[in-house]
């Protein structure tokens, strides 16, 4: 009788009686059957009593140095560890060191995790000065001493053409072409639309949907593109029946199909594969089927949605619980 086997992979749980590994290596269900020898890390149980070669102190001492509170550690009591100065640091000041008191004290600087304020707040002096990143707000000068403006606007065309403004004493056009596109400004605002008629002398690539009121011409058919989103295909049947999609690779029209095979595959049938199928054929013999997966919480317990009892071979299911697969087979 057919019915769901676990497949054991990385990362799920295997459920089995006992597990050896060479003569040395065995776990069992029994803790007292159970024996493996080697080099292990993580976390024990216990007391530790049995353990052998653990080191009960400390080998070496840890003592403060520059910075830090003065403390000694040899590993038999806690100690504690702090910055020294601590006791009179502020929330929001930034600290500094302050190499005659040997210690971090406050700064006149705050920090609220947004802005930094206060009486010197930053100030640049020399020549050597330097103030890297991004900064707004206003400046003083001409600004005859920044380096780096970008003056010159460069501007490429869809057709490769090429230009540039200068933006200290240019102005940028934009127009539009007789009959295919129209310009037209206000304010800061450029709007590029459509004319009423509208000739396109090259090819048109239309990325959303494309709505025709009219009549639609087509002189070029070898490509055939669908917008809806589902198309339906056996419309005139009331029960399920076979169907599904020919690409032509034989004489006439037949090729290989990709199909829904509706006998002795359960109630809904089941996707499959077959080749030199007829165009005008009603029913086809299946080559090969597709395999569906199926998820959800838990272990498996119906029969496969399609295929059915009778012929859900192969069909896996994934328990989204725990991650374990299972195949569908005798």
């Amino acid at each position: 009788m057919a019915t769901w086997k676990k497949v054991i992979v990385s990362g799920s749980n295997a459920i089995l009686n006992q597990l050896n590994v060479s003569t040395n290596q065995q776990i069992s269900g029994s803790a007292a059957d159970t024996r493996l020898s080697g080099s292990f890390s993580g976390s024990f149980a216990g007391d530790g009593s049995s353990l052998t070669g653990v080191v009960a102190s400390a080998a070496f001492s840890l003592t403060g140095s520059t910075g830090i509170t003065s403390f000694t550690y040899n590993g038999s009591a806690g100690a504690q560890v702090s910055v020294s100065g601590a006791a009179q640091l502020s929330d929001n000041l930034i600290t500094k060191w302050n190499a005659t008191d040997g210690k971090f004290v406050n700064s006149s600087l705050t920090d609220n995790g947004t802005t930094i304020t206060g009486a010197t707040s930053i100030q640049l002096t020399g020549a050597s000065s330097i103030l890297t990143g991004s900064f707004t707000g206003s400046f003083k000068g001409d600004g005859s001493q920044l380096t780096g403006l970008v003056t010159n606007l460069a501007i490429t065309g869809s057709n490769g053409t090429s230009g540039s403004v200068n933006l200290l004493n240019q102005g940028l056009t934009i127009t539009g072409t007789s009959n295919e596109i129209e310009t037209s400004v206000s304010g800061q605002t450029v709007t590029i639309g459509l004319p009423n008629n509208v000739t396109i002398s090259n090819s048109l690539t239309v990325q959303g949907d494309l709505t025709v009121a009219g009549t639609a011409s087509f002189q070029n058919q070898t490509s055939l593109l669908v917008a809806d989103r589902f198309i339906l295909l056996a419309s005139g049947s009331s029960t399920l029946t076979d169907g599904g999609i020919i690409i032509s690779s034989g004489t006439g029209l037949s090729g290989s199909a990709w199909y829904l095979e509706s006998t002795s595959t359960g109630t809904s049938g089941r996707w499959a594969v077959a080749s030199n199928v007829d165009a005008g054929a009603s029913t086809v013999t299946a080559d090969e089927y597709g395999v569906t997966a199926k998820q959800a919480s838990g272990a498996p317990a119906a029969n496969p949605t399609y295929g059915g009892s009778t012929n859900g071979f192969g069909n896996i299911y994934i328990d989204s619980g725990t991650g374990d697969i299972y195949i569908y087979s005798w």
